[in-house]
């Protein structure tokens, strides 16, 4: 269906009759506003929040309609007139938009989205642009960033937290050592971090047939084209797709694994270490990107936040307004990165802690946050804090006082990079065209 494109003018006036209204006043002229809108808006039943965001239904109606339905595309928007809405109300807008451009776009809207840097004409990453376009990311509590990329017609901004003189695992992926990352080389990154740990191997011996253990460059790229393959990561997704090729991309890592000549071996053992430091890396920067005072430490709700980041479109609204009602003083707590590191090594064992809690779930238990301490440290060798677990059981409840399994797993397992949502996805893409395609 052709999407209708929202004009400046209906757009600032739009907001103009939210902002006004979300301050307690409203004009005659807003409801025809709205109407327009609503003709051409999709179902906002979903967009209702929880009592404690303290908005009539029909403003949270309204919000939804005025941006959602609409392509806001090639159009100026001032800051003054995305600024009259609430920052809680525009990160929860701008995090749903993104989670939908992450799912569901082509990866070269992903890419145009995310990106922060041009030169000579073409969009570049930083490596922080890089974790937000393929890791699921709430805007900080304790700053004032509504969003992680930017709308058509936006001029681009260097995202905090980075500038060209810090050092990142992921400038092994920049060609030219300007600590940019190209178009090419993050579908390069995005074919690797889809490599679930458990099937490493797999991939080696499907290429591998002598069993010498090591790969050449040239077996090394037909296990590219492999993943590439199977995680539909393909340059463009208009008309006829063009494959990821390693002969337009990667130089620099090319070289790292089978050096100027091409000759060297890659190993096993090699490729496994390199695939665990890339997760490590977007694990630092997904903390650093909560830790935006530089605390060493994070919000509570951050980490919550982080939590359901992945979880269904379908589901997140629930669990955020979980987050949101955390008790006052779990809110008070802060989470050390080495909290936050062993969750992500319990979400690396998921497919294991999955098996066990659904077993559990199946003799119909009530597991508690002592055994389920427990249970993580024996089948996954991953122990977590009180604090941590205590707000997994909030932000997973299941309303008697235990763990919804299903909901838990459901988030824990989609925050992993996979080919199976894209793989499945309709051959020409889908691209969200308004803010709240929800």
């Amino acid at each position: 269906m052709r999407t209708r494109i929202l004009s400046y003018r209906q757009f600032r006036a739009a907001i103009e009759c939210i902002g006004t209204s979300l301050q307690g006043k409203t004009f005659p002229a807003c409801s025809a506003i709205e109407r327009q809108l609503s003709s051409k808006a999709t179902s906002t039943s979903e967009y209702i929040y929880s009592s404690k965001w303290k908005f009539p239904t029909w403003i949270s109606l309204g919000v939804a309609t005025a941006v959602s339905g609409w392509a806001v595309s090639k159009v100026e928007i001032a800051d003054e007139e995305i600024h009259l809405l609430p920052l809680a109300v525009r990160q929860r807008i701008f995090f749903k938009y993104e989670k939908r451009i992450r799912d569901r776009s082509s990866l070269d809207k992903v890419f145009e989205y995310f990106s922060s840097q041009e030169k000579d004409g073409q969009e570049f990453m930083t490596p922080v642009d890089m974790l937000c376009a393929v890791v699921p990311t709430y805007p900080p509590s304790e700053s004032t960033i509504d969003r992680m990329g930017h709308l058509d017609g936006e001029r681009r901004a260097t995202p905090s937290g980075w500038n060209k003189t810090q050092a990142s695992f992921l400038q092994q992926f920049d060609v030219d050592g300007d600590g940019l990352i190209s178009y090419p080389e993050f579908l390069l990154l995005l074919t690797l971090v889809s490599i679930p740990g458990k099937n490493v191997k797999t991939f080696f011996d499907v290429v591998d047939l002598d069993g010498n253990g090591y790969v050449d460059k040239e077996e090394f790229k037909v296990v590219v084209d492999l993943l590439s393959d199977m995680a539909n990561v393909h340059t463009s997704m208009v008309g006829r797709s063009k494959k990821l090729s390693l002969d337009d991309t990667s130089t620099g890592l090319l070289l790292k694994f089978f050096g100027k000549d091409g000759k060297k071996h890659l190993y096993l053992s090699e490729f496994r270490n390199f695939l665990d430091k890339l997760h490590e890396e977007l694990v630092n920067l997904e903390f650093a990107h909560y830790d935006c005072n530089r605390q060493g430490s994070i919000p509570a709700v951050d980490f919550g936040r982080s939590l359901v980041a992945a979880a269904d479109i379908r589901h997140v609204d629930r669990l955020l307004d979980k987050v949101d009602s955390m008790t006052t003083d779990m809110a008070r707590e802060r989470i050390s990165f080495e909290d936050f590191q062993a969750v992500h090594g319990m979400r690396r064992n998921i497919h294991t802690l999955g098996v066990a809690l659904e077993f559990f779930r199946q003799l119909d238990r009530l597991l508690s946050k002592e055994e389920f301490g427990k249970l993580l440290t024996k089948v996954a060798g991953v122990s977590l804090s009180r604090r941590v677990v205590e707000i997994i059981f909030a932000v997973f409840d299941n309303g008697r006082g235990g763990l919804d399994v299903p909901a838990f797993l459901e988030a824990m397992q989609r925050r992993d990079i996979t080919w199976a949502r894209r793989r499945n996805m309709d051959s020409e893409g889908t691209y969200p065209t308004s803010l709240t395609d929800l």
